[in-house]
């Protein structure tokens, strides 16, 4: 080939790609997540807090201390035993690149694993709609990116780490209720990292999950070759059986943990009906919900209005019998995406309603799929209006169809900037300059396992207990904790039984500052409040 021939090709590419916008749009959604995930990783990000914790877990994947499943989850508080989320497939994606570097290796994997749910997302609706479908698509996905801000999208913790593969479930469901074969696979896909990883799914999922086997079934029926179902159907019943064999080994080998949170009614108060309904109505129908600040203020105590919860109930009526009239009329990709954001909505308010009052109230973490449930809503709106003969001619001119680019890429370059849509920005950034700094320092401290991690002095909800596990991980040292509630989360051998000769003492606050010169104190951290950490050998008096 001619240097001639390499220069003539390379223009003809770029035309090529310049032809494809729903490509274009779907790499500008794609290009921050990519970018803050470089980022986190190439600074001095690290995860704090619970965030910690599943790159903790993570690192123990295909080892001796091997999770089985999910983190411990904290309904346990009102049921009547412990419970842990169902498997461990979140930890599983996350351990090849966190056992390579723990904390870049985190945000690389939960950009790749958002970045993935994005484009397998673009890919079903260029299958359900056509490109034009994809590119208008792009916007409301820009738009959810976006409210999320730049730390909502590389950390691991399960709220916001599930948010794009919910919408992407959402989307594979609607393509398999509309008889597209092969949409199974990503929706089994999806389906299982969302039920595993968070309790708060299994509801969302199953109603969702049920229109798209009924579509299925319907256009196996209506086929004039049944035989080109077994293989996309057959690959998806081994995915799910690759996917929930470890959650099958616990049930008959270790914790027989799948049956216990079936046996597990709660006997905390939940909220009803009528206050779950309040709640998804008024974060559907609040033009703030969709804009940042919106997404990290959103506190479910607020919402009590009788008019919003009328309006998700009148929705959720008006979506089903569009979803009728579609199917009545032939209009099989229509009717599914109305069934599928009927079942979407409807089951938005019964799972709100089963949810627990937490000792804290209505924990607004717990109501985060609420936003990929409204980006849905707002990509059928988008699709369908695409549809109309005067907006489908305008979009056929090509500055119409860039000027929807250009929106999409408005959205990602608001997405460029390091934002953190968390409720108290100034804590957290200090937590990640603390625990930066705590995890900096503990690196360099001469230890020898097993070492106890002792959290008992420090103040609820601090960000420093995990972190200091996973130094010690990294650098191979077995390391033990003293609750016993921590079996559930590590196993048995990560529970401390007193033969221990090494400690490491967690302390905050005046305590903190009355060891600050201390010669058994390894770790100071000048934050507020100040972080000391404390070794204890065998011996020390």
């Amino acid at each position: 080939m001619t240097t001639a021939d390499t220069a003539s090709r390379a223009p003809s590419a770029l035309r090529s790609f310049a032809r494809r916008l729903d490509v274009l749009a779907t790499f500008l959604v794609c290009f921050p997540i990519g970018w803050h995930a470089v980022r986190a990783s190439a600074s001095d990000w690290v995860p704090i807090g619970d965030d910690a914790y599943f790159t903790l877990r993570s690192m123990d994947v295909a080892t001796e201390h091997h999770p089985w499943l999910g983190a411990w989850s904290s309904g346990s508080v009102g049921v009547d035993r412990s419970v842990n989320n169902l498997g461990p497939l979140q930890l599983d994606l996350l351990a090849p690149f966190t056992r390579i570097a723990p904390s870049g290796g985190t945000a690389i994997a939960v950009g790749l694993i958002n970045i993935a749910a994005v484009v397998v997302a673009a890919w079903l609706l260029g299958r359900i709609g056509g490109r034009r479908a994809t590119l208008v698509a792009m916007v409301p996905i820009g738009l959810l990116t976006w409210t999320m801000g730049s730390e909502m999208l590389v950390t691991p913790r399960q709220h916001q780490f599930l948010l794009l593969t919910y919408l992407c479930f959402l989307v594979a469901a609607w393509a398999a209720a509309a008889g597209d074969r092969w949409a199974m696979v990503p929706a089994v896909a999806t389906a299982s990292l969302l039920t595993q990883t968070h309790l708060s799914y299994p509801i969302l999922v199953a109603s969702v999950g049920a229109v798209a086997v009924a579509g299925q079934v319907a256009a196996w029926w209506r086929s004039d070759d049944r035989s080109r179902w077994i293989r996309p159907w057959t690959t998806s019943a081994l995915l799910a059986l690759v996917l929930w064999w470890q959650t099958i080994y616990d049930q008959f080998f270790v914790w027989g943990n799948f049956t216990d949170v079936l046996a597990s009614p709660g006997t905390g108060e939940q909220p009803g009906l009528r206050t779950a309904a309040s709640i998804v109505g008024g974060m559907l129908f609040d033009p703030g919900s969709y804009v940042r600040r919106g997404y990290a203020d959103f506190d479910p105590e607020l919402l009590d209005s009788t008019v919003a919860a009328a309006a998700v109930i009148l929705l959720t009526i008006g979506l089903g019998a569009l979803a009728v009239l579609a199917f009545l009329r032939r209009r099989p990709a229509a009717a599914a995406g109305f069934a599928v954001a009927t079942a979407a909505v409807g089951a938005a308010v019964i799972d709100a309603s089963q949810l627990p009052i937490t000792v804290f109230g209505l924990t607004p973490f717990n109501y985060r799929w609420l936003w990929p449930t409204a980006t849905f809503l707002l990509i059928g709106a988008t699709v369908a209006l695409s549809r109309l003969d005067t907006v489908d001619r305008w979009l056929d001119d090509r500055r119409a169809s860039f000027g929807v680019v250009g929106v999409v890429g408005l959205l990602a370059l608001a997405n460029m900037p390091v934002s953190l849509q968390v409720p108290d920005v100034g804590r957290y950034e200090m937590d990640q300059a603390g625990v930066a700094s705590l995890m900096e320092q503990l690196d360099e401290v001469p230890l020898d396992g097993p070492v106890v991690i002792d959290q008992t002095n420090m103040y609820f909800g601090h960000s420093y207990g995990y972190p200091t596990a996973v130094v010690l991980r990294a650098r191979r040292i077995d390391y033990r904790f003293i609750s016993e509630m921590q079996e559930r989360r590590f196993g048995a051998d990560r529970v401390a039984d007193g033969t221990e000769t090494t400690t490491l003492v967690l302390w905050a606050g005046a305590d903190a500052e009355e060891r600050r010169d201390d010669p058994s104190t390894v770790v100071w951290v000048d934050v507020d409040p100040p972080v000391a950490v404390e070794l204890i050998e065998e011996g020390t008096p």
